[in-house]
């Protein structure tokens, strides 16, 4: 077992555990608060800055501040309503399912994030240091990243060296 793999275990694992303190209804509210947010920020910030923001100087400055402002009160709102969601399915006797699929939830995004490391390393020389050669869990995460490269763009995906010399 290599530094490769014991990294592959500890990011894996990490994300299982905090996949199943949150559960998996906290988990799936996580993610949809931050796409909602990124979409509500976007929509709001020009005229949040325009409005409210109006006296910072450069205007693009106010538009950013506005952004961040929009950004920060819909996550702030959404926290809010994690812990009334997690609460009623823990009242309704679903609090261990909800942290056993939250756990799985967890695996899958730690094995995304692994997967996307290794995409990033595909544009080094790292794939072909020793340890990495040696790793057992490589391969899999290699053809992940691997049916991730048709996805990028085609500048990214012609830059990208090979695993395996």
């Amino acid at each position: 077992m290599t530094l490769f793999d014991i990294s592959v275990l500890a990011i894996v694992g990490l994300s299982a555990a905090a996949g199943a303190v949150r559960g998996m209804i906290g988990e799936v509210l996580s993610l949809v608060s931050w796409l909602f947010a990124l979409s509500v920020a976007k929509l709001a910030a020009a005229p949040l800055g325009a409005t409210v923001l109006s006296s910072v100087q450069p205007p693009v400055l106010a538009t950013a501040a506005g952004f961040v402002a929009a950004f920060a009160a819909v996550l702030l709102a959404m926290s809010l309503l994690r812990p009334l969601l997690t609460g009623g399915a823990k009242a309704v006797g679903l609090g261990g399912l909800n942290r056993l699929l939250g756990a799985l939830y967890g695996i899958v995004r730690g094995g995304a994030a692994v997967t996307l490391a290794v995409l990033v390393c595909a544009f080094t020389d790292l794939p072909q240091s020793e340890d990495w050669q040696q790793s057992y869990s490589a391969p899999f995460f290699e053809g992940a990243a691997d049916a991730a490269v048709p996805y990028l763009p085609a500048y990214l995906s012609e830059k990208i060296t090979r695993y395996g010399g």
